[in-house]
């Protein structure tokens, strides 16, 4: 089974650039590869910051560039550059009817995927209330098969002070929420750190998509974020044979390709004496 992830797509109306890049744009190229090379994905999900405002029209440009491409089913989550309101107006079936927020949960077949609902208003940081928390519970006691979450915020820190002030700020709370379940949990994707990462949270494998506009540097005890202009990055999953396998592609304008020729077989060691 094959999962796509893209993540921080920051896009602005129409037209308006961002950083001096065209975000438009990357996500395109982007989008033009995965149409190309993974046709055979069963599903694609965003994990946030769709827009770098909230901007109604920046919705709307999402949701007609998305129509350009044949793209396996697309799950969006929302991050803290977002806004919930303008959000549901582009995409009203990504909002849950009963609970007003942007969570869904979908089927992969064998597994279950959860898109999670972390956007706060007025923070950078994230926030799942106890609404948010009782969905997810109730999805985790029904499910009866492994479950991969995405979610923009992660809650734990990663080493890098700035970011550290903008994780979801109740962690403990989703983890008294999830724990009963852990068994069930495969895996676990975020957004929101512009930044290729992995490892475990209190037992749980976890991954981190990088944005398909700026990297952030890897600097720990910088109070400021500051981000290089690299090619755009998404993920491809792969899951099989009870694993969860992420590969990052970026893709590269000018690659130089060292593709070399077959050579004969190695001679065998000489013995020595």
């Amino acid at each position: 089974m094959k999962i796509i992830l893209l993540s921080d797509l920051h896009l602005t109306p129409p037209g308006v650039e961002l950083r001096g890049l065209d975000p438009e744009r990357r996500l395109r190229d982007c989008l033009v590869d995965i149409e190309a090379c993974h046709g055979d994905a069963v599903a694609m999900v965003v994990s946030g910051d769709l827009t770098e405002a909230g901007d109604p029209l920046a919705y709307r440009l999402l949701r007609d560039v998305l129509s350009d491409y044949r793209l396996p089913p697309t799950y969006l989550a929302i991050g803290n550059h977002d806004d919930r309101r303008n959000f549901a107006r582009a995409f009203p079936l990504s909002v849950d009817d009963e609970t007003g927020f942007a969570h869904c949960s979908f089927s992969l077949g064998d597994h279950l995927g959860l898109v999670l609902d972390t956007w706060e208003a007025g923070t950078h940081a994230g926030r799942l209330c106890s609404r948010r928390l009782a969905w997810l519970h109730g999805q985790l006691e029904s499910a009866a098969r492994p479950v991969l979450v995405f979610a923009h915020h992660a809650p734990f820190k990663i080493g890098l002070k700035r970011l550290d002030q903008m994780i979801l700020d109740n962690g403990d709370e989703l983890w008294s929420t999830i724990d009963p379940f852990r068994d069930r949990i495969r895996h676990l994707f975020f957004g929101h750190m512009h930044r290729t990462l992995s490892g475990n949270w209190r037992g749980l494998p976890f991954s981190v998509a990088p944005s398909t506009v700026h990297h952030g540097l890897l600097e720990f005890d910088s109070d400021r974020i500051r981000s290089a202009i690299a090619d755009p990055f998404y993920s491809v999953i792969l899951v099989q044979d009870g694993n969860v396998i992420v590969h990052t592609k970026q893709l590269v304008e000018h690659w130089t390709i060292y593709d070399p020729k077959p050579s004969a077989a190695a001679p065998a060691p000489v013995p020595s004496d």
